[in-house]
């Protein structure tokens, strides 16, 4: 028994439910609906986890009647943030993530991914330095906020984007103009540092590691940030054997079984390098470029005897 949580408008949690469908894999629908609430109760006091033997079969699931799942996907839902900006509307879907995946991390007997992840691939640049020590190649990197040294770079083809993650990739220049600038008389400090790194070019490759398989995929747009417009064009390639090695590597070092690192082309020297690791990445545009291959994997890692 599979469960997928998350939000009924996330256009992956249909793609896994579809591959679950269609492998013949019994799953548990807990995709929230925009506007609805369904029932959720866990009592702490008399769930007595982690289960001792002949125990999990007498557990009732906090969202009601039914089997006990033996594995389960999560992901909070954003979709219905981006409809609905009110602040509510975003608090909920949080407080339905935090409620679920509460429930299950507290229940190993469930497979899900990812579940002792390390924090260091939530932050940008840690997870660059210990990429480049297992021996991904990665851009030149700044984090600053110095606007003079920046300044200097506005000469060279250069990019920033949010140390923190969450915003589009903007040129320098760009990221400049648009940022707060210190008021005259103070020290010629942005509000906050950016990330800053050559442009890279294409052919740009998305890498999925599920457990021990490895899926990738060229993402060819016009755009600096193919987030920006969705113009991208994926195309499921052969995982190039420079970087699967060291890609499975970083990620046994930062305990992930699932995940997907973004590489870009360096113009100069032609060589992929490594941009970043995603902990928890959209996969459905990905899934249908490779026949649906990349969620019948999931599935079957989340519901195989481990």
């Amino acid at each position: 028994m599979l469960l997928i949580a998350g939000g009924l408008g996330d256009p992956s949690l249909h793609a896994l439910a579809e591959a679950a469908q269609a492998l013949g894999r019994p799953w548990v629908d807990l995709r929230v609906p925009t506007g609805s609430s369904p029932p959720f109760h866990w009592d702490l006091d008399t769930d007595p986890a982690p289960p001792g033997p002949g125990t999990a079969s007498r557990l009732i699931p906090p969202w009601g009647d039914g089997p006990l799942p033996r594995g389960a996907f999560i992901r909070q839902d954003v979709f219905a943030a981006l409809d609905d900006r009110r602040p509510e509307v975003g608090t909920r879907a949080l407080g339905w993530y935090a409620a679920v995946q509460g429930w299950l991390l507290a229940h190993p007997e469930v497979a899900l991914f990812n579940r002792d992840i390390t924090p260091v691939p939530f932050n940008k640049p840690a997870a660059l330095l210990r990429a480049r020590a297992v021996g991904l190649p990665v851009p030149p990197t700044w984090v600053s906020n110095d606007a003079s040294r920046l300044g200097q770079r506005l000469s060279e083809a250069c990019i920033a984007k949010p140390v923190a993650g969450g915003g589009l990739c903007q040129t320098l220049d760009e990221a400049l103009r648009d940022a707060p600038r210190p008021a005259q008389g103070q020290a010629p400090f942005l509000a906050m540092p950016a990330l800053v790194q050559p442009r890279l070019v294409a052919p740009e490759l998305r890498i999925f590691v599920i457990g021990a398989q490895t899926f990738a995929f060229e993402v060819r747009s016009p755009s600096l940030d193919y987030r920006a417009l969705q113009d991208a064009d994926v195309q499921a390639v052969p995982v190039p054997s420079r970087a699967a090695q060291p890609l499975h590597a970083l990620m046994r070092e930062f305990r992930m079984d699932f995940g997907a690192a973004d590489f870009k082309t360096d113009p100069d020297s032609g060589e992929l390098v490594f941009l970043e690791l995603n902990t928890s990445p959209m996969f459905a545009r990905f899934d249908a470029a490779c026949g649906g291959a990349l969620c019948r994997a999931m599935v079957e890692h989340l519901t195989a005897d481990h």
